[in-house]
């Protein structure tokens, strides 16, 4: 499987036929190609998580993700999901995966993100945690933690009109927002909320509790997806109990500091004095603010107009 993202081919390589329907579901907007790839990804199916180096981590994430570096070659281990191998030298990642990465939401989709993250980094290209939008070939990112309001800000955008550049993970080049692929997922709740997506509402999720429905951006509104944009604005939503929504302006180092834990991996120290320079342009090029959410969200998509 190879596509092309921006100046570069991407391949991935799986021996297990779900892994690759569901990769290639996630890739579905980005053009295929056969010429000779840029960075290769390999991830294969195991029966469990295989050990953890011998040595201590160098970095860690809770009891989710270990780093351990030597060299040129970076392993993440997933105590739960599986392994990455990154040889950062030759643009080549080899994963082991267990079967709960599959059958774990979000999980499948996050661990490729961060398995071609480093090397994208080393070619200029710098993957953020964030909705990105567009109107008028302007984008707005919508940064925060889950359950901050993104998707359903991000989606009532959609429905009104505007373009998608990445429903996850945007790639930042300085002060431009370039397009990620991958699935949009949301809670029933969220979906019953637009005509266009009220009907899935009533589908099941895939496993018991509150889960999200992942479907194609591209299957609802048709021509949807956007390559690139300048960044107009920079939003992080929070819903509050308050009958209009407030945009309240932040300054640059206030909404550099609020990025940062949506942006940088602390592990890839070669890497953090060009990221900070690119997210430092960033928000001295485009404005930021906090968007304090009210219930209804049929005014925002005039709300945030303003600011394209």
């Amino acid at each position: 499987m190879r596509w092309i993202l921006h100046d570069l081919i991407i391949e991935g390589q799986s021996d297990d036929p779900r892994l690759r329907e569901r990769w290639q579901a996630s890739f579905a907007s980005r053009p295929v190609s056969t010429s000779a790839p840029d960075i290769i990804c390999v991830l294969n199916r195991v029966a469990e998580a295989p050990a953890p180096p011998s040595s201590a981590p160098q970095f860690r994430q809770g009891d989710l993700l270990e780093y351990y570096l030597e060299g040129d070659t970076v392993t993440a281990h997933f105590p739960r999901f599986g392994q990455l191998r990154l040889d950062l030298a030759r643009g080549f990642t080899e994963g082991q995966l267990a079967r709960a990465a599959l059958e774990t939401y979000g999980v499948l989709e996050d661990l490729i993100a961060i398995a071609l993250s480093p090397h994208l980094r080393r070619r200029g290209l710098f993957l953020l945690h964030a909705f990105a939008a567009a109107r008028a070939a302007r984008a707005v990112l919508l940064v925060g933690d889950i359950g901050a309001g993104k998707t359903t800000t991000g989606m009532t955008l959609l429905n009104a009109g505007w373009k998608l550049l990445s429903n996850d993970s945007p790639i930042l080049n300085g002060a431009e927002a370039l397009s990620y692929p991958g699935l949009l997922a949301a809670y029933s709740d969220t979906l019953a909320r637009f005509p266009v997506t009220a009907h899935l509402s009533t589908i099941p999720p895939p496993a018991e509790g509150r889960q999200k429905l992942t479907l194609a951006a591209e299957t609802i509104w048709p021509e949807v997806w956007l390559e690139r944009a300048p960044v107009a604005a920079i939003l992080f939503p929070h819903i509050e109990p308050r009958a209009e929504h407030f945009l309240e302006p932040l300054r640059p180092p206030d909404a550099l500091r609020m990025l940062l834990p949506h942006a940088i991996e602390q592990w890839d120290t070669a890497m953090i004095p060009a990221h900070l320079a690119g997210l430092s342009q960033l928000v001295q090029a485009a404005p930021a603010y906090r968007l304090r959410l009210a219930p209804d969200v049929s005014t925002l998509p005039n709300l945030l107009a303003a600011l394209v």
